[in-house]
């Protein structure tokens, strides 16, 4: 079972993909694989140094890095449920914020597994940045601007997925926690 946690930068995705794990594996006594993306230092390395030049570029990298990445996951039986801090809708959502086709990069992702439930944490950009600390590849201005297209296009996709569920990321960590475990019982009971 494939679990996604999706959000823009400094929507809490980290934090919950953490929580959830432990609460499965502690109370629901689950086998959780908790990964992320980019999962390869090497095209990690590569999107770093090169990828921000270039969106296509860009998607092309992720997809690639997404590509080693579900390879990967595929071996890794011993586990009940995978949750994974970011996955496809990631690409989606920030590329096409930069000028891609959106459906160029849904074509290009489309023999990925899809998640059985995907988590979208929703949260105003102005709100967002203020979590996380200046990225030295963008100005705060940019920053700003790019979270607000990529939080439109995350919304934009969600209305054509039941699978994601949305989860109001500006309410406290434990409200989040709360309804995170509720979509996730729903899936597993």
């Amino acid at each position: 079972m494939l679990i996604a946690i999706e959000g823009i930068d400094g929507s809490g995705k980290t934090t919950l993909a953490k929580e959830l794990k432990k609460w499965l594996e502690n109370e629901k006594k689950k086998k959780v694989l908790l990964t992320a993306e980019p999962f390869t230092e090497e095209i990690s390395k590569l999107i770093q140094e090169e990828g921000w030049k270039d969106p296509v570029t860009l998607t092309l990298l992720f997809s690639a890095d997404r590509g080693v990445h579900v390879n990967w996951i595929m071996k890794q039986n011993q586990y009940n449920i995978i949750i994974t801090d970011r996955y496809y809708y990631s690409t989606i959502a920030y590329q096409s914020a930069m000028g891609i086709d959106k459906n160029w990069i849904v074509e290009v992702n489309k023999f990925f597994p899809k998640p059985e439930l995907t988590l979208l944490l929703d949260i105003p950009a102005e709100i967002a940045i203020t979590r996380i600390k200046k990225d030295d590849k963008f100005n705060f201005k940019e920053k700003l601007s790019l979270l607000q297209k990529v939080r439109e296009n995350y919304l934009e996709i969600a209305k054509n997925e039941n699978s994601i569920k949305i989860i109001n990321s500006t309410k406290t960590f434990e409200e989040v926690l709360s309804e995170a475990k509720n979509y996730v019982e729903e899936l597993i009971s």
